[in-house]
């Protein structure tokens, strides 16, 4: 089961996330896809700093966090929010093959 861990600011904005256990199949595939279009389109189309970190091995796991949420901009906002968007309708469709917590920090 894919483990994805979304951490938001106190005001419900995402600030990082954290995905781990992916395997082979096709919704694997697709979640791996989505997080690092994400972390891609963040270090191309804004400004904002972030710590990235991935490993394929053991399951794999990818491991985002902003470096200062508190200057967060719209344009990271709007890809962060769109990246869970993609995670809860995959959840939606398989949902014995994801399981997305949420974490106020």
């Amino acid at each position: 089961m894919i483990n994805a861990k979304i951490f938001r600011d106190l005001s419900g904005k995402i600030i990082g996330f954290t995905v781990e256990n992916h395997g082979e199949s096709v919704v694997c595939a697709a979640v791996s896809m989505l997080v690092l279009n994400t972390v891609n389109g963040i270090g191309l189309f804004t400004e904002d700093t972030f710590d990235f970190d991935c490993d394929e091995n053991d399951g794999g796991y990818l491991t985002f966090s902003l470096t200062e949420p508190s200057s967060r901009t719209d344009s990271i906002g709007i890809l962060l929010d769109t990246m869970f968007l993609g995670l809860m309708c995959a959840k939606e469709e398989y949902p014995d093959e994801i399981e997305i917590i949420e974490i106020r920090v």
